[in-house]
């Protein structure tokens, strides 16, 4: 329920995927104090935000991809700024410290196999994620800097805005359920299956959970839900609006008993899907006593997350930036308004 969390606290510190590296050749998107920001620099961040957001399940074309290319120069922009004030303050980490860095990240994936996965999947290599967390532990030093200066919420400010907000600290109805997806086209794992031949798959797949098969088995013999087959379909429990697609959501939310499925198939963008409830979770109220310690922390992040932004506006504003992409964007619409004049 805590809204932001310090890794969350300033958009334009925190999503510094960096290559410094110098690019020869490439065509100059902006500059920083003098400093180059080039064309296939801003190719490599752009390709790695849409790989993650691929990952996500979103794919941006047309207005959108140039408006993402647009924020990653911004930010781009704004690391040349803050790289700069880290270097001036010392902050940069040890080269134990990215070690450290990286070994914990391996960890976290569950080891050097599903490491190597991981970069694969997002288009990086070893060494580029080196640089990465380099930069993210360099830009996590200079936060903590700022957020020594942030002072603790105090009781009264709590109160408040537990009196006006705690509402949204309350937790609403969810539901816990377990799926099979029979997935269509790019969605089938590999096996560029026909709507028609997935639908055929789920009734069969019906007709095996009406005769007493177990689910948990069906769902890792027949579902193309890679994220949940291997633990028998089950999903986190998740309440109303929670992104799911919303024939998923009305269908897991109209069924009433635990163990109770879809005897149709649900039919969504990614397939048809067999879902069973598994679990139903009351809405429950909370206290302010109960909910004290993460409105504390809520808070203390939004004041970090303003001094940040301040602080990142007065870098801003004693720089010299020139960007380019900004001024193509502009003549277009100054090009227009002469026409119609």
């Amino acid at each position: 329920m805590r809204k932001n969390s310090i890794l969350y606290m300033s958009l334009t510190l925190l999503l510094v995927a960096l290559v410094l590296g110098g690019c020869g050749g490439s065509q100059v998107v902006a500059t920083v104090n003098g400093e180059d920001i080039t064309s296939q620099e801003l190719d490599e961040e752009v390709t790695k935000w849409k790989n993650s957001l691929a990952q996500q399940g979103f794919n941006l074309e047309g207005e959108q991809a140039k408006e993402i290319e647009e924020v990653v120069l911004n930010q781009l922009i704004d690391s040349r700024l803050a790289m700069a004030e880290i270097k001036r303050l010392d902050l940069m980490p040890t080269d134990k410290e990215v070690e450290e860095a990286v070994q914990g990240t391996k960890e976290q994936l569950g080891g050097e196999a599903e490491f190597k996965k991981y970069l694969a999947a997002y288009g990086i290599n070893e060494p580029q994620l080196r640089d990465d967390l380099k930069q993210q532990l360099a830009v996590n030093k200079l936060v903590e800097q700022i957020s020594a200066e942030v002072p603790q919420p105090t009781e009264a400010e709590i109160k408040e805005y537990f009196d006006q907000n705690g509402a949204q600290y309350n937790d609403p109805e969810q539901r816990q359920v377990s799926h099979i997806l029979i997935g269509v086209g790019d969605y089938s794992n590999g096996k560029d299956r026909s709507e028609m031949d997935a639908k055929v798959l789920a009734l069969q797949v019906v007709d095996k959970v009406a005769s007493g098969a177990d689910f948990g088995e069906l769902a890792k013999q027949y579902s193309d839900d890679m994220g949940s087959k291997d633990n028998g379909g089950q999903y986190p429990p998740f309440s109303k609006g929670s992104g799911f697609a919303e024939e998923f959501e009305s269908a897991a939310f109209n069924l009433k008993e635990n163990g109770q499925y879809t005897k149709e198939p649900v039919k969504t963008t990614f397939g048809y899907h067999i879902i069973r409830l598994d679990k139903i979770i009351p809405a429950k109220t909370h206290t302010l006593d109960e909910v004290k310690d993460q409105i504390a922390a809520s808070l203390h992040d939004e004041k970090i997350n303003k001094k940040a932004s301040e602080y990142m506006q007065e870098l801003r504003d004693k720089a010299k930036i020139v960007n380019n992409l900004a001024k193509e964007s502009a003549a277009p619409a100054k090009e227009n308004q002469s026409t119609k004049e």
